[in-house]
């Protein structure tokens, strides 16, 4: 959901839903330089703008097609001014507004849902408000009434309208009020007859509307932007620790030196096999595996040996275990583990001795398995039950001489 449009004074600044930023190493650069250094001119470096632009623009146009409604009603309130100061231009007047203006800015409301550019936008606003100004201007200068001149200060509403219900960014605000002020000593001009007494306070009323609105809609735009700023920040910050989490969550998926599965990813993935093992009714086969000897082995050879071996063997249940299906996890030390499903206890014990064989080859170590198979959907079946079976079967292929395999209620 976008926020509605804040009261005057309190800006919003409006993007669409949070989604997760691709901001190369320099357009993030440039956001923290601008950060440091402060907010100049109103304007972004052309990386910033452009995104600035983009994310604003929805919510902006909302604004401007609101306001831009309103005013095809509410200027024709003017005609009731128009009745009272200048009732002999009245018939002149109505058919402006009511038949030229009113439809014009209703096409126009078309033309801003389809115009891309947001500058073009705001030109277009620009345009609106001086085609309004222009018209009082111009049916004051037409009336012979005496109230003529003062009705000049009604370009006001304009320039109150344009910078604070329509919101007008500040270089377009700036331009339309110089051209409102500017039309005014204008029509004044025209208008010898008018009185000095009312026309110059008409005018500072009209310059002093110009300079509040003016700054305020330079205040608003600063903190439109510099709001956006930092929640640009925000959401750079969080991709990062979003990216940072997901990089730690497959660190602690994955053993660094063996490159399998961790102990922590196993027993998630061994609980989701189960489970489905569970339902289907198929048959879970678990694979413990350790390498015979292995302190010895290191304590002789060295660290980097060691862990050269373990990452050998890792190898070998890559090589060895053909289905993709099959969990291979380093279960912790010198020990690794297997889970299969849909594998009999038969068809492991065939896995088993391949993996058994194929770290022979090696030709420095050599291997135990212990091999159970249970189905989850027994009476009393459990994870535990499944994992002790297979640690048993370990413990008698180490007592029966190592190198070996044993399989949990079978005989070697």
């Amino acid at each position: 959901m976008v926020p509605p449009p804040a009261p005057w004074g309190r800006p919003v600044v409006a993007v669409r839903e949070l989604r997760p930023l691709m901001v190369d190493p320099v357009e993030s650069q440039v956001l923290e330089d601008v950060l440091r250094t402060g907010l100049r001119g109103l304007r972004f470096p052309p990386e910033l703008e452009t995104r600035f632009q983009e994310e604003t623009g929805p919510q902006r146009l909302r604004t401007l097609l609101v306001s831009s409604a309103l005013v095809s009603v509410l200027f024709n309130w003017l005609l009731l001014s128009d009745w009272m100061m200048i009732p002999d231009v009245f018939d002149t007047a109505l058919q402006w507004r009511l038949f030229i203006y009113t439809p014009a800015t209703l096409a126009g409301l078309f033309v801003l849902m389809h115009m891309p550019s947001p500058r073009l936008r705001e030109a277009m606003i620009v345009v609106a408000g001086c085609c309004a100004a222009a018209l009082n201007t111009w049916l004051c200068m037409r009336s012979q009434d005496a109230l003529a001149g003062p009705y000049l200060v009604s370009v006001t509403v304009v320039v109150v309208y344009c910078n604070t219900v329509a919101r007008l960014r500040f270089r377009p605000a700036l331009v339309l009020d110089s051209l409102v002020v500017a039309m005014y000593f204008y029509g004044w001009w025209h208008l010898p007859n008018a009185p000095v007494t009312i026309m110059a306070p008409g005018a500072l009323t009209l310059i002093s509307a110009v300079v509040f609105t003016l700054y305020g809609a330079y205040s608003q735009e600063h903190d439109v932007r510099e709001n956006w700023l930092r929640l640009m920040r925000d959401r750079v910050l969080q991709d990062e620790l979003r990216q940072a989490n997901a990089r730690l969550e497959a660190a602690s998926r994955s053993d660094m030196l063996t490159e399998l599965a961790s102990r922590r990813h196993f027993d998630a993935s061994l609980l989701s096999m189960w489970a489905q093992a569970r339902e289907d009714g198929h048959e879970i086969s678990l694979m413990l595996i350790d390498i015979d000897d292995f302190k010895a082995y290191n304590g002789r050879q060295g660290h980097l040996r060691g862990d050269a071996c373990l990452k050998a063997v890792a190898g070998i249940l890559k090589h060895r275990l053909r289905r993709p299906e099959d969990m291979v996890a380093r279960f912790g030390g010198e020990e690794f583990i297997v889970a299969m499903s849909d594998t009999s206890l038969q068809t492991a014990v065939g896995a088993a001795e391949r993996v058994r064989k194929g770290v022979e080859t090696l030709g420095d170590v050599t291997v135990s398995v212990g091999v159970s198979c249970m189905r989850p959907n027994s009476p009393h079946a459990n994870m535990a039950q499944l994992l002790a079976a297979a640690d048993e079967a370990l413990h008698l292929a180490k007592k029966r001489g190592r190198n070996r395999v044993i399989a949990f209620g079978t005989q070697d």
